[in-house]
């Protein structure tokens, strides 16, 4: 059997390089490549694995581009849609992103474009107006999955510089919690290991909780507070909080 190889990340799909990021590597070297060459080549991974070590080898060699990770490039607009400006996003925008980053943004990264991307006009005085953030982002994720991979992926890292700078101007605003062991248990009394334990929970739920006090409980008001621009959120938080209001 010969393999058809492509040459370089740029005749990936997004499809095929999610499906590149959800090998498990844990299961060895081995396995690890077959993948990799199942999927870039559209061969089942038996056949992969039937072939001689040598000619494995050989293929593998040949790839060795998708041992990396793809050029950290990216388009500005893509399928008639164009980027949001990070700096415009609304906190639910946020929160959706802070999501999918935190699970695998590899994995994720269809949804991560599908939140990122979006149809705009002009209004009558010359403004540009990007659509709402009220559509399925599933399905608009799929159109994402034909395109190069090299077209979008350069997004992951514009936005984790954009949330590492937004954590750091708004660090007092965070609360990180940090497990403890059963020896460290053991020097606390009930009363301290009791308050550690609600500062977990409340941690859990940062975002609702948020949103819960932003709203003063009214839960009516959730997708309001939601699409206000996420700067403007944190800053009167920030506000409320220096004032102790």
């Amino acid at each position: 059997m010969s393999l058809l190889l492509p040459k370089r990340w740029s005749d990936i799909s997004v499809q095929k390089f999610i499906e590149i990021s959800e090998i498990d590597k844990e299961l060895g070297p081995w396995h690890y490549n077959s993948e990799i060459l199942s999927i870039i080549t559209d061969e089942p991974i038996d056949d992969i694995e039937d072939l001689e070590i040598e000619v494995l080898n050989d293929y593998i060699e040949q790839c060795k581009w998708a041992m990396s990770q793809p050029s950290k490039q990216y388009k500005h607009k893509l399928l008639g849609m164009q980027l949001k400006p990070l700096s415009k996003l609304t906190l639910f925008e946020y929160i959706d992103l802070d999501h999918f980053f935190n699970n695998n943004y590899l994995t994720n990264i269809d949804k991560i474009c599908a939140i990122l991307y979006r149809q705009a006009k002009t209004s009558r005085w010359g403004e540009e107006i990007l659509e709402p953030y009220d559509y399925d982002i599933n399905i608009r994720a799929d159109k994402f999955l034909d395109l190069p991979i090299t077209e979008v992926y350069g997004i992951i890292n514009e936005f984790l510089k954009f949330r590492e700078n937004f954590l750091n101007v708004y660090t007092n605003l965070f609360g990180e919690v940090d497990d403890i062991t059963e020896e460290e248990k053991r020097t606390l009394d009930a009363e301290e290991i009791k308050e550690i334990e609600q500062e977990k929970k409340e941690s859990k739920w940062s975002w609702e909780r948020m949103i819960y006090g932003l709203t003063n409980g009214d839960i009516t008001k959730t997708e309001a507070v939601g699409s206000l621009p996420l700067v403007y959120v944190f800053n009167v938080m920030g506000m409320k909080k220096e004032l102790n209001i």
